[in-house]
């Protein structure tokens, strides 16, 4: 699916209702914005805290912070954007 948008003399954009319904996106969510190949890539960042179980590995000196754990988050968000290499629609970007 492809949607087209304008962007307001403020620097904003409306994310359109049919998107929004397809993402599952509620007022609220916070989103993440990267760059790959010249492309605006914007990523839900919609987490389960049961799948981030493991993701760090066992801290080598205790328990993780908060900081490396949102660094961590945003860091996997941008890598699942940027791999489309196993994705059938990899052209959501074009």
């Amino acid at each position: 699916m492809r949607w087209e948008v304008t962007l307001s003399p403020k620097g904003q954009v409306t994310i359109p209702k049919e998107m929004r319904e397809a993402l599952g996106l509620q007022p609220g969510d916070h989103l993440i914005y990267s760059v790959v190949d010249g492309d605006v890539v914007l990523t839900p960042k919609n987490v389960n805290f049961n799948d981030l179980a493991g993701l760090l590995g066992k801290p080598p000196r205790g328990r993780a912070s908060l900081e490396e754990i949102d660094a961590t988050v945003l860091k996997a968000g941008g890598a699942n954007a940027s791999d489309t290499h196993d994705d059938s629609q990899a052209d959501a970007a074009e």
